[in-house]
């Protein structure tokens, strides 16, 4: 469902992930997101995981941001797969808010670490990793019948 491939990335975020590359502090870490069970959502087709970061968004993202405004980070995850894709949405001062736009600049490491803070998470929560709390889940859903 979400692309594997690094090379499939568009040209514009190739030149985000080789500066990204170059100064690591500029990649996701244990020091800079944190997933708590309360942000996990889950879908019939994915989990939608909501990341708290502490990092600068403009040199993360590439972006262009004003004083008073700020950005949301989520992961989609496809829990048979493990696939893992990152988007982010911009608050405005306005209070207009940006679509989601997928962020595509990350490497295997960072898409491992959403993945393991998430397990993480649910684990410490509920005793189940996010595949099987999301097979719960839909199990769940086809049994009662409701749509997701």
């Amino acid at each position: 469902m979400f692309e594997k491939n690094i090379y499939k990335i568009k040209s514009e975020y190739r030149w985000l992930l080789r500066k990204r590359l170059r100064d690591d502090k500029l990649l996701f870490t244990r020091r800079n997101i944190f997933i708590d069970f309360d942000g996990i959502e889950y879908y019939r087709y994915f989990v939608r995981v909501n990341i708290t970061a502490q990092f600068n968004a403009e040199k993360k993202f590439g972006l262009k941001l004003g004083e008073q405004e700020g950005v949301s980070v989520y992961a989609y995850i496809e829990p048979d797969t493990s696939d893992v894709m990152v988007t982010y949405e911009i608050y405005y001062a306005d209070g207009l808010i940006d679509s989601e736009r997928q962020f595509a600049a990350l490497t295997q490491q960072e898409k491992n670490l959403i993945l393991t803070l998430a397990n993480e998470a649910s684990m410490k929560e509920t005793g189940w990793s996010v595949r099987t709390h999301w097979r719960i889940f839909t199990d769940y859903e086809e049994d009662t019948g409701k749509a997701a």
